[in-house]
């Protein structure tokens, strides 16, 4: 059996100090240690099955309703929810400590002995010298020894290799220091820390003292992990006589719900610590770990402080260059220093770039490759690598002992590789840490052995890299977010670049079909009234002034578009201040050189209200040439032709209608109308190329004009433009 196998909070003893009763959620007592009877006067069979009310009406009257009511109330333990009564028992005092574990009620009785606790005052000293020592463990061991006696009070804490060191301590002046001293893992097996953290304080009074076994109904086991009183492993019992100790004590250090470390005291001779200075010890150790937690986080301040400086400087290097290989290679120095290493290297699949000792670019292919295969984590740590992989990866005689990967992107192509060199360190071990096993003639099995020398042994260790710390590695991990803030701002700016190439080429689509469509609507009446010009030989001068007039309002209207063509092709988006444009000087105009170009004098077209919008006069005057030409074209045909054009306020909006009798368009067309090039299946014997609506797609996106189209075949069609107000 491995000494981690031990089910040592199943051990079914106590210690002599107290006693224990169990009962379960109806009262019933089923669990009962055998040396109740020296305090109750009632063997431990005529307990067990018997009710609990009955027992504290018949022992503890006086308590008997507070006990039971605590009982009834009582959650499932943990640290805090603990009852503690004083009972007397026999002219003797005890404390009847009461919890509940795994629906199963507990009492645990303990003898009070007489002590001189301290006062308020002396309490606040206490505190006061944890609160101003600058060293904090090595003050609470001062404070712990005045409160307990005992010969030896150490701070143990543990290492990430689970092993221990003795951090602080106060020992009597005759007896040898354990000061530095490192102690194995399995000293303290993985059982035993786990339930450290259940219960805060261990005892044991006096190794040599009996233990009493707790009988039960049914011979169910009883589990023990939140006793104070619980018997001690017979392993763990051997090792503190090797260790020359006869009573031991141990208070928890917590930190962040994990074990961190341990208050853990000897005393050469038998010596019981009361109740109430084992709460006292436990009050200074949480009071000395939350003065620890308040320093680290003034550490932890300071340093986000020159990690802010350092963020904006870095930000503001990638903002000016906007490229993250040149900007991570001018800090090479600064992200190595930030985090003690000695060497970096940057690998990413248009380079691989190393600084300092790293080694060089093809092992660090070999390396990155090796990682990305075996494992998956977006961080990895290993102070030992080369120890570890060194041999697979042909690592010999490299200058770096220890490594920190992490990966900026999801395909692990782009990462950060920090390097450390090994740290040469003589340790200094408790005894040599080897695990002793002896054969157990009656287990007819190997069982584990306490070591029995404590004896200084050196050990010096080679080839691991000092491990990284938790605020390291956050640096780390912040270094990463603000190169992946980095890379996604950049392709937030690729695809606002490609959205405004979108954009322009839109744009260029437009005027391009502008140029092929709309400006032949002016050119047909500057055409016409030049024909007309040459083939009257006596015009009147009202002929020749409306002629001259619709060849000068025709070039003006070119020119016009024409410059917005120029205006255009210098700016990457067509940009427009919007403007009140009123209609009622437009409309009319297209109307008259519609007409004039179908030749559809016949044509009655009825204007309505035309009320100014909002937008850019040129896009206005093509957005209704467009509706407008086509409304008149496709009616042309129709001896009764009718156009009407209207406009009404619409709560926050002008809506302008176009409506026609003309063609009209199928009801399963009408999704792809805008569609450039598209022409209807109806058009046949109607000149055009598919461009205007196309085009008056483009203008409403633009002017962020609403259009609607209502149609039915061979009854005309609508346009409704609902312009912003």
């Amino acid at each position: 059996m491995r000494c981690e196998d031990e089910q040592i909070q199943f051990c079914g003893k106590v210690q002599a100090i107290g006693f224990l009763i169990i009962a379960d959620i109806d009262m019933q007592i089923i669990g009962v240690s055998e040396n109740c009877e020296a305090w109750l006067n009632t063997g431990h069979s005529e307990i067990l099955g018997t009710n609990l009310k009955n027992l504290a009406k018949q022992f503890f009257p006086a308590i008997e309703a507070e006990v039971l009511s605590a009982l009834k109330g009582l959650p499932e333990a943990n640290l805090k929810n603990r009852v503690v009564q004083e009972v007397v028992l026999q002219d003797t005092p005890f404390y009847l400590t009461m919890y509940v574990h795994d629906n199963r009620r507990y009492l645990e009785f303990e003898q009070k002995y007489p002590t001189h606790l301290p006062s308020f005052i002396s309490l606040y000293a206490y505190s006061q010298q944890i609160e101003k020592a600058t060293d904090i463990w090595d003050a609470l061991c001062q404070c712990i020894a005045e409160v307990i006696g005992f010969d030896r009070v150490m701070t143990y804490r543990f290492n990430a290799d689970k092993s221990g060191q003795v951090i602080a301590e106060k020992v009597r002046n005759d007896l040898d220091s354990y000061l530095g001293l490192h102690y194995p893992e399995f000293d303290i097996p993985q059982q035993a820390r786990a339930l450290y953290v259940k219960h805060l304080a261990r005892l044991t009074s006096d190794i040599s003292s009996p233990t009493y076994p707790i009988h039960t109904l049914n011979n169910e086991q009883i589990d023990l992990s939140f006793s104070t009183i619980r018997a001690l492993s017979p392993i763990h019992l051997q090792y503190l006589e090797n260790a020359g100790a006869k009573a031991s004590i141990s208070f928890s250090i917590i930190v962040h719900g994990e074990l961190w470390g341990l208050v853990t005291c000897q005393h050469e001779t038998a010596k019981f610590v009361d109740l109430s200075q084992r709460h006292l010890a436990v009050f200074l150790t949480q009071y000395a770990v939350n003065r620890y937690l308040s320093l680290q986080k003034e550490i932890d301040l300071d340093f986000n402080k020159q990690v802010k400086e350092f963020e904006l400087a870095f930000k503001e290097k990638l903002i000016i260059k906007n490229e993250i290989l040149p900007v991570l290679s001018s800090f090479a120095k600064q992200l190595s220093d930030f985090v003690h290493a000695d060497g970096l290297a940057i690998r990413h699949k248009e380079a691989t770039l190393v600084f300092g000792d790293a080694p060089d670019t093809a092992t660090v292919g070999k390396i990155h490759a090796f990682i990305n295969k075996h494992n998956r984590k977006t961080i990895y740590s290993n102070e030992s690598f080369v120890i570890d992989h060194g041999e697979e990866l042909g690592l010999a005689d490299s200058k770096f002992a220890g490594l920190v990967k992490v990966d900026v992107d999801s395909s692990k192509e782009f990462s950060l590789i920090w390097f450390r060199r090994e740290q040469l360190t003589e340790r200094i071990w408790a005894g040599k840490p080897t695990k002793v096993m002896t054969y157990d003639q009656t287990l007819q099995a190997f069982v584990p052995s306490p070591r029995n020398s404590f004896d200084a042994w050196k050990q010096l260790v080679k080839g691991i890299a000092p491990a990284w710390s938790d605020i390291e590695i956050y640096f780390m991990k912040r270094i990463r977010q603000l190169i992946r803030e980095s890379l996604l701002r950049k392709s937030e700016e690729i695809y606002s670049l490609n959205q405004e190439l979108i954009l322009l080429n839109n744009a260029l689509d437009t005027y391009s079909y502008t140029v092929s469509h709309d400006l032949k609507n002016p050119l047909s009446v500057i055409k016409l009234s030049v024909q007309m010009l040459q083939m009257k030989r006596d015009i009147t001068p009202e002929l020749l002034g409306k002629l001259t007039v619709n060849i000068k309002d025709a070039s003006e209207l070119m020119e016009s578009m024409l410059n917005k063509i120029y205006e255009f092709s210098k700016v990457k988006e067509f940009r427009y201040q919007p403007n009140i444009i009123h209609t009622d000087q437009i409309i009319p105009q297209i109307v008259d050189h519609c007409k004039t170009r179908y030749a559809t004098q016949n044509c009655e077209v009825e204007l309505g209200d035309l009320l100014p919008v909002l937008g850019e006069k040129t896009l206005i005057y093509q957005l209704f040439l467009n509706i407008v030409s086509n409304a008149i074209k496709y009616s042309s045909k129709r001896a009764n032709a009718l156009i009407s054009i209207t406009s009404v306020q619409n709560g926050q909006k002008v809506r302008y209608s176009i409506r026609d009798n003309g063609i009209g368009i199928a009801e399963e067309e009408l999704t792809t109308i805008y569609d450039i090039f598209k022409r209807m299946s109806n058009s046949d014997g109607f000149e055009g190329s598919g461009v205007g609506l196309a085009i008056v797609k483009r203008i409403v996106d633009r002017l962020g004009v609403d259009i609607i189209v209502q149609s039915e075949i061979g009854n005309g069609t609508c346009f409704h433009l609902d312009f912003p107000n």
